[in-house]
């Protein structure tokens, strides 16, 4: 029914339409009071959404409105959802894209106002934007800014309910041109893992090469995450240094948190690698903020092996074993193409790495497939042919 809430709680009016209006006063992402009026077609759904904004209030998480600039509802979206939901990591990400590129170009358009049109303006704006380095935006970054954007409208338009398209999805997705996967080959692979056998990270190069982590995963794993009877290894957190600070967290997507097996060769070094840190440690562990305690990675001082580290320590094995230039994060490109050439399939590989599709998957590693589905043939045709 309707009727006067109590002071400062709000109104509810049956208006001539039919439907329920409710009126409250609210704070704003400026963090000031204005009057807010949500509306349904029962007393009860007017209620409901009034109930919801005193929540805010009384949580001071302030209430949107769809007339707001995308530049504030950007804010509300990555300390609220984003921060709240996601890694770390992630959030960092978010927001140095939504300060330094979406703000400055489209921050001062009406959420509600928005067009496939600014859209599109704002995708070839970016392209003549440049890094803190003064390097034009690689195609792939311009992409990802423009799924933040569009991220950000989806949650407008399905969780806050504030306009009724997405505008972004209206757009054509700016081409993420060629990935960069540079894999080693199997030659060169065999050459690492003879250059790392002596290495007192051995167990940590063989993770990367033959299971897919990533170094984050690889760092952020405890001993409590990895069965060695079984070769069971859960990955749970990340450690990576953002913005000067290392940080544990969550891995970057709900399927990045899966379960992986090692075999034999991994599990030895584990247990040899597990030795040798007691062997090594120096007086009290002194570990990092937030660090489990009983992180696998560790230095003599017990703290978790610096990211940047593993960078520099990669660098002199590959030119101790005569190999080129690679990144940590080829490793993991060299043990999907390798699991593919074996034999895997796009779907197992995709788990392994812990992607969020199997398009992601399939648009990186498809060149590979080509060369496995050759291999398939040749092994097919050998196989009846002729003696």
């Amino acid at each position: 029914m309707a009727g006067r809430a109590a002071n400062g709680m709000g109104t509810i009016t049956k208006r001539k339409d039919g439907r329920y209006q409710a009126a409250v006063y609210v704070l704003n992402t400026a963090g000031h009071r204005e009057r807010k009026y949500v509306y349904g077609k029962t007393w009860d759904e007017a209620n409901d959404k009034r109930v919801e904004l005193l929540d805010n209030n009384r949580k001071g998480i302030p209430s949107i409105s769809s007339n707001m600039a995308l530049g504030d509802y950007l804010d509300y979206w990555v300390e609220n959802i984003i921060k709240e939901d996601r890694a770390y990591s992630t959030y960092a990400g978010y927001e140095t894209v939504i300060r330094r590129f979406i703000k400055p170009l489209l921050g001062h358009k009406k959420l509600n106002r928005l067009s496939p049109r600014d859209i599109r303006a704002f995708v070839a704006a970016l392209r003549t934007r440049r890094t803190v380095h003064g390097a034009k935006l690689s195609d792939r970054y311009v992409q990802n800014v423009f799924e933040v954007l569009r991220s950000a409208l989806t949650a407008a338009v399905k969780q806050d309910e504030l306009i009724g398209r997405n505008v972004a999805m209206l757009v054509t997705t700016p081409s993420r041109g060629e990935h960069d996967v540079a894999p080693l080959d199997e030659d060169s692979a065999r050459k690492f893992l003879r250059a790392i056998a002596d290495h007192w990270l051995c167990a940590l190069w063989l993770l990367l090469i033959t299971t897919g982590l990533r170094k984050g995963e690889v760092l952020g794993l405890a001993w409590s995450d990895i069965d060695l009877d079984t070769g069971e290894i859960k990955v749970r957190r990340t450690v990576q240094r953002i913005r000067g600070q290392l940080r544990f967290g969550k891995p970057k997507t709900p399927r990045s948190r899966r379960t992986v097996y090692v075999g034999d060769v991994v599990k030895a070094a584990l247990k040899r690698h597990r030795t040798l840190t007691a062997e090594r440690m120096k007086g009290q562990p002194r570990p990092a903020s937030d660090q489990p305690g009983d992180l696998v990675f560790v230095t003599s001082s017990g703290q978790v092996v610096e990211p940047r580290n593993v960078n520099t320590m990669l660098r002199r094995i590959l030119k101790k074993a005569g190999l080129g230039h690679s990144r940590v994060h080829d490793l993991r490109h060299t043990a999907a193409t390798l699991l593919l050439l074996d034999g895997a399939t796009i779907r197992e590989v995709m788990e392994q790495l812990g992607h969020s599709s199997i398009a992601t998957t399939a648009n990186i590693y498809g060149h590979v497939l080509d060369v496995a589905k050759r291999r398939m043939a040749e092994r097919m045709d050998r196989r009846f042919s002729a003696d």
